[in-house]
């Protein structure tokens, strides 16, 4: 578990800054682009499943949950790549 100072969240929420941010990005990016290339939308489960998919799998990597600690200096893991 980690702790984060008051009123310092904003600034320490390592999810937030390299996972959730791009997860937003690349759903917004293909919500847009299915919305363009057929020029409607008839939103439905299957529709909204496929696009939080695709976005997850690129967003939530390894790499990012990782660079998103690095990022906002907080390291909870002993040993830096364990």
């Amino acid at each position: 578990m980690v702790t984060l100072p008051s009123h310092t969240s904003h600034a320490f929420q390592p999810l937030d800054m390299a996972c959730f941010k791009p997860f937003k990005t690349i759903f917004i990016r293909e919500r847009n682009k299915v919305m363009v290339t057929r020029n409607y939308i008839e939103l439905n489960k299957i529709t909204l499943a496929r696009w939080v998919d695709k976005a997850l799998d690129q967003a939530l990597t390894r790499k990012n949950i990782i660079l998103g600690f690095i990022i906002t200096r907080i390291w909870p893991f002993k040993g830096h790549g364990s």
